[in-house]
């Protein structure tokens, strides 16, 4: 093989037939009371005391490492930042928090993920509700599934239709891979003998939970967290088909190391890159965001040339 042919779909995970089964799935008709969001991440119940934001995601193939590991914490970190991103993504401030935990056997390893999953939650000030945990040692034998769903308040719907050219792309930065791109890294990892103790940096460090994003809601015009299909996906979800983007930003280590394994084209397509939530902000508030959100940076602009859009890696 090829050093750069490591692909998601090579590894198993087809990102398009994802898609195409979502489409199915959600393609039903929807009472009047259920909204989608429109850039996917969540759905929106306008119920008639309040809107309500809902959303489900998982950890992922990284439970395996995390199990393999101990690194419980960073595992709650995941699941918990996986679902409660998706939310403030959506404009929405999280609430609520249920669980499913798919085990093979009850163990002291699911109590120890258990009592971080409380305590994450309990700092970004979520509660957990309820859930369920299913021990079926015929399907998950030594492996542990961890899937959580997320309820928020909507305090402001994102505009996503009134991104327009010109508008500036902000980002805030990921703590490093999140908690996509697992099947493709861990293929990485074992087909080439790599072990986590050979690499400059932490890979199992859990997600960033963006709960100071709200902050920013009176000035952003729609947000995007960069999880599954990476960042060409999420600049897909806001602009469609219709707009374009031109991007620069400089890389971290753990991005530059994997791109000696994954072609650039295939590398945005699976992985945030470093940037863990876009923001797409009117030019005139792009001071008011940065003097709420610190850590943001300008990595772009939107265009209104569909056929532009352009990622330089620096």
């Amino acid at each position: 093989m090829d050093e750069r042919g490591f692909t998601y779909s090579g590894s198993g995970v087809d990102v398009g037939r994802g898609d195409e089964f979502s489409a199915f799935i959600s393609g039903g008709a929807l009472p009047g009371w259920v909204k989608r969001d429109r850039a996917g991440y969540a759905s929106i119940l306008e119920l008639p005391s309040s809107k309500l934001v809902v959303s489900a995601d998982g950890v992922g193939s990284k439970m395996m490492l995390h199990r393999l590991h101990k690194r419980w914490r960073d595992a709650a970190l995941d699941l918990v930042a996986m679902n409660y991103n998706d939310v403030v993504a959506a404009g929405g401030k999280p609430i609520a928090f249920m669980d499913y935990l798919g085990v093979g056997r009850i163990d002291r390893d699911l109590y120890d993920f258990a009592s971080a999953l409380k305590e994450v939650l309990s700092e970004v000030g979520v509660a957990l509700v309820g859930g369920e945990t299913a021990e079926m040692p015929d399907l998950y034998g030594d492996e542990m599934e961890a899937v959580g769903f997320c309820i928020g308040v909507l305090c402001r719907p994102m505009e996503v239709g009134r991104v327009l050219e010109g508008d500036v792309i902000l980002a805030l930065p990921s703590s490093g891979f999140h908690s996509n791109g697992f099947s493709l890294i861990r293929r990485l990892l074992r087909e080439k003998g790599i072990s986590l103790g050979d690499l400059p940096f932490d890979l199992l460090v859990g997600t960033r939970i963006y709960s100071e994003l709200p902050r920013a809601f009176d000035f952003v015009k729609a947000c995007a967290h960069v999880t599954g299909g990476g960042l060409i996906r999420a600049l897909r979800r806001i602009l469609g088909e219709d707009r374009g983007y031109v991007l620069e930003f400089e890389l971290r280590d753990e991005f530059r190391w994997i791109l000696n394994w994954v072609e650039e084209e295939e590398a945005l397509s699976t992985f945030n890159m470093g940037l863990g939530m876009l923001m797409f902000v009117d030019r005139t508030l792009m001071r008011k965001v940065m003097s709420v959100l610190p850590d943001v940076m300008v990595v772009g602009r939107v265009t209104s040339e569909s056929t532009l859009r352009k990622i330089s890696l620096l």
